[in-house]
């Protein structure tokens, strides 16, 4: 980036971080809770994914294609997976994804470990909170990706207002995130819920979550570095 930004450039990487921001708040919901009828129509509804990566624009289609006429069975079977996969709930549980990096990136695989001290750090220091409605820790997937968009949100409103270099910080800390924490332990994640997913929507969100934060690492890497 470069101190004095001609206009284009500007909003191009406005329109830029405005729909990294929309993916990644799409993805925090996803892993919060239980697909409803409101998300399941609001997500086929978006128009397809913008993107030059052609495995990312079909996995996006495919989690389209999943809600696609989602009546009330198909929501309680959706339902009955996201419980198996993220909570071992069900007579199939002995695979299960656990959606926390202390899970993934601490010596016994366990929660609230150095994984969850260092997000929670970040998040002060950047004046970011969960939704208090949410339970769960810190380092659980959805708050991480919530936690993405917020910066996302705080770049724009940074070129806005002209902030070139108060952008690039927020782009630079995006990076650091998703290289240091996300990709630390996602791919990992990933694998456990293909195999628990067994197939269907959350197999699918698993392929998109993982390509897509490689792919966005890549992006942003090619604005700041």
């Amino acid at each position: 980036m470069t101190e004095t930004m001609p206009a284009e450039l500007a909003e191009n990487l406005i329109e830029f971080c405005e729909n990294r921001e929309r993916v990644y708040l799409l993805l925090s919901r996803c892993f919060e809770t239980e697909i409803d009828a409101n998300f399941a129509a609001d997500l086929v509804s978006r128009a397809e994914l913008q993107s030059d990566d052609k495995a990312l624009v079909q996995g996006f289609t495919a989690l389209k294609a999943d809600l696609a006429d989602c009546d009330e069975a198909k929501l309680e079977q959706l339902a009955v997976v996201f419980n198996r996969v993220f909570f071992g709930m069900g007579p199939r549980s002995a695979q299960k994804a656990f959606p926390y990096e202390s899970v993934y990136t601490s010596e016994g695989g366990l929660m609230m470990q150095d994984a969850y001290s260092q997000v929670l750090g970040l998040y002060r220091e950047a004046q970011f909170a969960k939704n208090p409605d949410f339970k769960e820790p810190e380092d659980h997937l959805a708050v991480e990706l919530a936690f993405l968009a917020k910066l996302c949100e705080r770049a724009v409103e940074a070129l806005r207002a002209g902030d070139e270099n108060a952008a690039e910080a927020s782009l630079r800390d995006q990076l650091s995130f998703v290289r240091e924490h996300l990709l630390n332990w996602v791919p990992l994640f990933a694998k456990d819920m293909r195999a628990a997913a067994e197939g269907g929507f959350y197999e699918h969100l698993a392929n998109f979550t993982e390509a897509y934060l490689q792919a966005d690492a890549e992006a942003v890497a090619e604005v700041v570095e």
